[in-house]
């Protein structure tokens, strides 16, 4: 199990930034979002088409040559990209929706529909072979007893920098006060002088740009798929509710712990052989803390009237 170490650090941190986004999207918007896992997808696709050397071809354009850009400039350029993309859907899909009072299963719909689409136009334009990264191979090493590539402690350290600045930014800054105000209560937030349209256009965007880095790092460490954000979509769902859905630390915690289980669980001996189905034990996990604290971990009771 300890060579499963390494391996749980890396998808725990993925799962965990992404289950941050969809959460606070959720807690500020209420918008159940199925699409989320192609935003995470659309990161790294953009990551890269963009890195890819101008002498190949890509998406099949034979006449186009992509920029060939490094993979830093690419990185930062998908994450803004993906942050445009989701002001794009707040402005133009889910604003109108919400001014037209449309319930939240039309609304969740919607979402799934959306999902299928991007998905297959992704399978479209990338073809539904894995790619990589232009990035060196490197080797594993031994890091205090865990296996992993000097790249792979890079994204650990970064992606953890990442979540800590999350935390102060929500909790100290001007708009991730807003943030939670609104997520606390529109109503009152609008009482109190803060633009609900506009924090929640804030959110799409920041929880896009988040969700775009989580597809990047996971193309550094696997590789990337035309389908991978809705690979992970299901854990990502359950480190939301098992930490606490709406709750931005919570379900950065559930996420965590959802990653390292999954990962964990392939080394345990009556799993040889079925590691197809390494999901099932987080999600047992899951299940069980949620009979016993319905609103998860570090969720709070709500009343739906």
């Amino acid at each position: 199990m300890i060579e499963q170490l390494g391996n749980g650090l890396l998808l725990g941190l993925i799962v965990a930034i992404a289950s941050v986004s969809l959460s606070l999207l959720y807690g500020v918007t209420r918008i159940v979002n199925f699409a989320h896992g192609e935003i995470i997808a659309l990161g790294a696709v953009l990551t890269l088409f963009f890195s890819s050397s101008p002498e190949s071809s890509f998406l099949y354009l034979d006449r186009f040559s992509p920029l060939g850009s490094s993979f830093i400039v690419s990185s930062i350029a998908s994450i803004l990209l993906c942050g445009l993309f989701g002001a794009l859907l707040e402005l133009c899909l889910f604003r109108p929706l919400r001014k037209n009072n449309y319930g939240n299963v039309a609304v969740l719909v919607i979402t799934i529909g959306l999902s299928i689409f991007l998905r297959h136009i992704f399978l479209l334009f990338a073809s539904a072979k894995p790619a990589s990264y232009a990035l060196d191979l490197q080797k594993r090493e031994d890091y205090f007893g865990i296996q992993l590539t000097p790249r792979n402690v890079q994204v650990l350290i970064i992606g953890s920098v990442v979540m800590i600045l999350v935390g102060l930014f929500l909790t100290y800054t001007k708009t991730g006060r807003a943030m939670r105000a609104v997520r606390d209560s529109s109503e009152l937030a609008s009482v109190s002088g803060i633009n609900s349209d506009y924090i929640i256009t804030l959110t799409w965007i920041f929880s896009s740009m988040l969700a775009g880095f989580t597809g990047i790092i996971q193309g550094v460490i696997n590789n990337v798929r035309w389908n991978m954000g809705f690979l992970i979509l299901l854990l990502i769902f359950a480190g939301s509710i098992l930490g606490g859905i709406g709750t931005s630390f919570g379900a950065m915690f559930g996420g965590f712990i959802i990653g390292m289980l999954v990962q964990l669980s392939v080394g345990l001996s009556f799993m040889d052989g079925h590691t197809e189905a390494k999901n099932a034990i987080a999600l047992a996990l899951m299940i069980l803390i949620l009979l016993i604290r319905p609103q998860g971990i570090f969720g709070s009771k709500e009343r739906i009237s």
